[in-house]
């Protein structure tokens, strides 16, 4: 009876083990490993308008190394004016308790339906820093970038006049990626646009007109990249 008793002890204990297990997608120890001493920037806010950040408030995100979720549901908040994320491993903590996520090519962020990769410089490519994942495919991905540049306060050139407090304002920059890792800026004008095709810019040009595509609006660009992909 004893025997039997055991026996079913060990097969509840392995079971509750196993299930234990399949509900940890990660060790503290792979996270920890991307989070960096630095406490993150205090801003004083009365002394400029608009925000650093993305989002002022912490998200929950999901910190993935080289595609596989190393820390999901985790505070994250993107600032933009450095280029950096921000992470809280528990949520009770204080903003200013939080902690600078390390960069890294192997890490990508999943927050609030998009994905920011982290890319480094290359042969193809001088640029270095986060981007949101819009679209991917074979050959290319549509790219955005977004900024957030500080404009110091421009005092009152005369008594009549009021001064311009400091501000941060945004900036979005969409960008053509390619495989190999080249990164083009993609401008403004439609034309300008489909030069960045390259040497298939020909084609591009001909699928936009055939089929009326406003490519300076996001879904125009990514209706077009993924033609491109088809070449």
């Amino acid at each position: 009876m004893k025997k039997k008793i055991l026996v079913a002890c060990s097969i509840i204990i392995s079971f509750y083990s196993i299930n234990i297990g399949a509900q940890s997608s990660y060790n503290d120890t792979d996270i920890d490993k991307y989070i960096s001493k630095r406490n993150v920037a205090v801003y004083l806010e009365a002394e400029f308008t608009g925000t650093p950040y993305q989002n002022k408030a912490f998200k929950n995100g999901t910190v993935l190394k080289n595609g596989v979720a190393i820390a999901p549901n985790i505070g994250l908040r993107y600032n933009a004016a450095k280029d950096l994320f921000e992470i809280k491993k528990i949520a009770v903590l204080k903003d200013n308790q939080a902690k600078v996520l390390i960069s890294s090519k192997d890490i990508s962020i999943n927050l609030e339906n998009e994905k920011y990769v982290f890319l480094t410089p290359n042969e193809n490519n001088s640029a270095q820093g986060y981007f949101i994942d819009i679209y991917s495919g074979e050959k290319a991905a549509l790219y955005k970038k977004i900024k957030k540049v500080y404009i110091p306060e421009q005092k009152a050139y005369t008594s009549l006049a009021s001064n311009v407090a400091a501000n941060y304002k945004e900036k979005v920059i969409l960008y053509l990626y390619k495989k190999d890792g080249a990164l083009v800026e993609l401008p403004n004008s439609k034309k300008s646009k489909i030069k960045a095709f390259g040497d298939q810019s020909k084609e591009v040009k001909i699928y936009v007109k055939e089929n009326n595509i406003n490519i300076n609006k996001e879904s125009g660009l990514i209706e077009v990249i993924s033609y491109y992909n088809t070449l």
